[in-house]
């Protein structure tokens, strides 16, 4: 029994040592497993760190790109206003010269107008001396213009004694032809008490005028003019200065009682 226990335990350690051998070759084996896969992992950590480190770098020559884009587009959008302010510039330029060149072909149209003892080089000296002429002008002319006022002045009061004396010598006109009127009776109506004469405003005579009729060397009577025409007046008969057996006719001349004193 002890021997069968003696094998039984013999053949247990072998097989213990068999198995301890085999995991022994096998932990050794998985511990260089183990020992490579760390080794590649730390070959890879620093790849990694590696990548990461020119990645960082990636981004950082990145931003630095972009701020010189930056920096170049702020520099181009610069070169960009100083090209517009420039064009700016030019085009204000080209119109200050077109209007030069227009001022100066109107100052050369303008100097071909001058008189010819007029040169550009004493144009200020020939203004002046213009300006003079032109004061001393308006001088002469204003003292004229003064002259010709106390003329028209002194024109004015003669033609007013002129017309002054023409009116005299129409009203006396007027009453020398009324004092030598001689009319005669055209009609007469004895009913009415009125007859027509053929005289009228053209000599003078006027309403309420009283007039002796006559005929040959006789007074017949008296008239009052009652309406006056250009050429003919209607007078009505005084009844107390006809004459007592008499009686006013046509053909009867007609003469001013009062004559006008001049």
């Amino acid at each position: 029994m002890t021997k069968v226990l003696f094998i039984l335990s013999a053949v247990v350690i072998l097989v213990a040592s068999f198995f301890a051998y085999q995991n022994g070759r096998e932990f050794a084996s998985v511990r260089l497993s183990v020992a490579g896969i760390n080794s590649q992992i730390t070959k890879e950590q620093a790849a990694d760190k590696k990548i990461i480190g020119e990645a960082n770098q990636l981004v950082a020559d990145i931003g630095r790109v972009q701020g010189e884009l930056d920096i170049e587009a702020e520099k181009l959008k610069a070169h960009k206003n100083k090209l517009s302010q420039a064009e700016g510039e030019t085009t204000r330029t080209q119109e200050e010269l077109d209007a030069k060149v227009k001022k100066q072909q109107k100052l050369v149209v303008d100097l071909e107008k001058l008189p010819k003892d007029v040169k550009p080089e004493t144009i200020n000296e020939d203004i002046a001396r213009m300006k003079k002429e032109k004061l001393e002008f308006e001088a002469q002319a204003e003292a004229k213009k003064k002259e010709t006022v106390a003329e028209l002045e002194k024109v004015a009061v003669v033609q007013g004694r002129l017309s002054e004396v023409v009116r005299k010598i129409e009203e006396r006109r007027k009453n020398f032809d009324r004092n030598s009127l001689t009319s005669r009776i055209l009609a007469v109506n004895q009913d009415w008490g009125f007859v027509v004469i053929d005289a009228g405003k053209s000599t003078g005579l006027t309403q309420d005028t009283k007039l002796i009729v006559t005929r040959g060397s006789l007074t017949v009577g008296k008239i009052s003019v009652m309406n006056v025409e250009d050429t003919r007046s209607m007078a009505t008969i005084v009844p107390d200065a006809v004459i007592n057996g008499m009686t006013i006719m046509p053909g009867d001349r007609v003469i001013l009682e009062n004559l006008l004193q001049n």
